[in-house]
């Protein structure tokens, strides 16, 4: 290398020119220098880490694992130098991955089975759960524009929660309304709706215990379309006393996937691929297009386990001859649903592919409370063409054969006896799959961000002991790059002292030469 100041070749391990006497800091200075500032502060980041608070994860130690390691990720991302401003009101990067690894926590935290029920408008899925709760709870009487996302769950009191929209969510979803939401848009202003909506917009969330003969009533309060308030209620939960199911598991009534206001069809989209196990009620008399992608998507989120996903042919009474018309309906179904990306073979799409009548499943349970008059005639004109029932009188005797026949048995027994026994199974595959996919983009951010942080990720991800272990190695490297510095600067300096003293005499030989002269 030459010398900054004289330009002479010299040694590029020395630190001052033998020429001149200039300063000249070499490569390996700037290292040692570049590793001292970078030990440090790794050593001040494990410090952090080692700090991070974890809640222990009873149910499940792999989980309580991934848990903790998400939990030190947390903390290094929140760190100054991963925090950088997006430019605008979106969230960072680092914002954005922190969010869904406290989503993820959470998730752990109190692991819900999520059975979610979907479809588009007046597919049958409130009625669906009706027949299955064994009592109308879930709303069927809204208008098709009016609807909430709707949870039941074992409880050991009966009570609601409700939660309400955040001024943000309010105006997401009014920007969302459609050119064809008039019936929407005209009760809104029947309800005058609008003077009510300070009141209820950004309002905490109101949980009620209720009696048994009370939850209706306060159900419908929040989900009709009758009262003002269902408009700015974005969720109600229903614990129920009597619901047979484990605590874990959630029946979820969602939204239609048409819904004039995209916003509510979109909580239904997101909340597909949330779901853990998924009912996707289709109209018996028909397949559309549409229903094929939606139905298409549930299985690309099924992180390839579609015994989780059923479809059930819903209003299979409103056929024209159900039984026979429904066959051929069914054989239509299983030839799109058992390709490789569904199904992926006739045997289980036959398997998961289910007809269900549950509104005559609803009419028969109903029938000893004194059906009204056209609630009557219609279950009759059903019996007409499913059974040898004739007349209103010889409807009571064959109920049990009527309900047998609406297979909502069967749908219960798919949930009791391929679900329930295996949700724990398939609760544990999808936490897995989501730490793995979470995992996956923390390895793409830590990339994109430096690549020496990649070291600090390594050691995060590790148990305790390692990590106490890395902080002792860490340690150990400073003190020897803080010996090997000092090391360079006694070296450094002793190079001084002798060029200093090869100058002296230098100069003294010259003078010394100049007297002889």
């Amino acid at each position: 290398m030459k010398c900054a100041t004289c330009k002479k070749e010299m040694k590029s391990n020395l630190y001052l020119c033998p020429y001149c006497g200039a300063a000249n800091p070499s490569d390996t200075v700037q290292n040692v220098s570049l590793l001292n500032e970078y030990a440090k502060k790794f050593q001040n980041l494990m410090k952090t880490v080692g700090t991070a608070q974890h809640t222990k994860i009873a149910w499940d130690l792999t989980v309580d694992s991934y848990v903790q390691k998400m939990e030190r990720i947390k903390v290094i991302l929140s760190q100054p130098e991963f925090s950088k401003p997006s430019g605008d009101h979106k969230k960072s990067s680092n914002e954005r991955l922190i969010q869904r690894i406290e989503n993820f926590i959470e998730r752990c935290k109190d692991p819900v089975f999520h059975i979610a029920f979907v479809g588009t408008i007046k597919a049958g899925k409130s009625t669906l759960i009706n027949a299955l709760l064994g009592r109308n709870l879930a709303s069927t009487s809204v208008t098709p524009e009016t609807a909430v996302l709707t949870k039941f769950r074992s409880s050991k009191k009966d009570y609601v929660k409700v939660t309400f929209y955040t001024s943000e969510e309010w105006t997401l979803l009014w920007k969302s309304i459609s050119n064809n939401a008039d019936v929407f848009k005209q009760e809104y202003a029947e309800l005058h709706a609008e003077e009510h909506k300070s009141e209820w917009l950004n309002h905490e969330t109101i949980t009620r215990n209720v009696g048994n003969e009370e939850i209706e009533a306060e159900i419908e309060r929040w989900t009709s379309s009758k009262h003002v308030e269902h408009y700015f209620v974005k969720e109600v939960e229903i614990g129920l006393s009597d619901f047979k199911m484990p605590e874990q598991i959630v029946f979820v009534d969602t939204p239609g996937l048409d819904d004039a206001v995209k916003y509510r069809s979109d909580v239904t989209r997101n909340y597909i691929d949330r779901a853990n196990a998924v009912f996707a009620c289709v109209r018996s008399d028909a397949l559309t297009g549409g229903e094929l992608n939606i139905l298409y998507r549930i299985f690309t989120n099924s992180n390839d386990n579609p015994e989780k996903v059923f479809v059930l042919g819903t209003q299979w009474d409103s056929l024209n001859n159900p039984e026979e018309d429904w066959k051929k309906q069914k054989a239509e179904w299983v030839k799109y649903l058992a390709t490789p990306n569904c199904y992926g073979s006739p045997e289980a799409a036959n398997r998961n592919i289910v007809h269900v009548a549950a509104h005559l499943m609803n009419l028969c349970r109903d029938y000893g409370k004194k059906l009204e008059k056209d609630k009557l005639k219609n279950l009759l004109s059903i019996a007409m063409k499913i059974s040898d029932v004739m007349t209103v009188p010889e409807l009571e005797e064959h109920l049990e054969e009527l309900m047998e026949k609406s297979n909502v048995s069967e749908v219960n027994r798919r949930i009791e006896q391929d679900i329930v026994p295996k949700y724990k199974k398939f609760l544990m595959e999808d936490i897995v799959s989501s730490y793995e996919a979470i995992s996956k983009e923390i390895r793409q951010f830590f990339e994109d961000t430096r690549d020496s942080q990649n070291e600090v990720l390594q050691t995060s991800m590790k148990s305790a002991d390692e990590i106490r272990k890395s902080y002792e190695k860490s340690k150990k490297e400073l003190d020897d790059v803080q010996a090997y510095r000092e090391q360079l600067e006694m070296a450094m300096r002793q190079l001084k002292a002798n060029t200093d003293e090869r100058v002296e005499a230098l100069c003294k030989s010259l003078q010394e030469m100049t007297n002889n002269a």
